[in-house]
């Protein structure tokens, strides 16, 4: 078979058609890559310039966080007890309880810790009161800054037996307190 050579018109038309073919290769290899890598470029400024917007907006507000912790530390006495460690928390909550006690007119008798609950201190308190005394005792007590949780309410009224009426009651009343225990620098 014998190839006849092509008209002029035919060579145009496969010389345009290579040439096309040629920048379609170009522009998918080239070209293409250099634009996306444009893109992306841009991409990644705008996440940049949002970061650092978002950064900016955090830095400025540092010292508004400053004070509002600040804020924070000194209205936690009023939810906590705050201490050095977890014995001198646990003797702040001991002393209130025996203001508490003696403020109503109860007698102290004794007090001892308990295993305190994570993030609290636990002690019983031992005293000796009338009823009214022990109403005032636990008024007292609810009232107290910060609050109290009263865990466990013993009462034991022995002469109520003989006279039929509790003049003194022996009271053990176990407590505790959420307490924030100042980090040691």
């Amino acid at each position: 078979m014998t190839r006849r050579p092509l008209s002029p018109r035919e060579a145009k038309l496969v010389a345009g058609a290579i040439l096309l073919a040629a920048m379609g290769l170009a522009w998918l290899g080239v070209v293409q890559p250099i634009i996306a890598g444009f893109a992306d470029r841009a991409a990644q400024r705008e996440q940049l310039l949002a970061r650092q917007a978002a950064n900016d907006r955090m830095i400025a507000a540092v010292p508004r966080l400053r004070r509002a912790a600040q804020e924070h530390q000194r209205a936690l006495g009023a939810y906590a007890l705050k201490a050095g460690d977890a014995p001198a928390a646990t003797g702040q909550l001991r002393a209130a309880l025996q203001a508490a006690l003696i403020a109503a007119g109860g007698t102290f008798r004794g007090a001892e810790d308990l295993p305190p609950p994570p993030g609290r201190v636990a002690c019983r308190l031992s005293a000796r009161l009338s009823p009214d005394q022990l109403g005032r005792f636990l008024a007292l007590a609810q009232n107290h800054r910060p609050a109290l949780v009263i865990t466990a309410l013993a009462i034991n009224a022995e002469d109520a037996l003989v006279t039929g009426r509790a003049t003194a009651l022996d009271v053990q009343l176990e407590a505790s307190a959420p307490v924030f225990l100042a980090a040691s620098r």
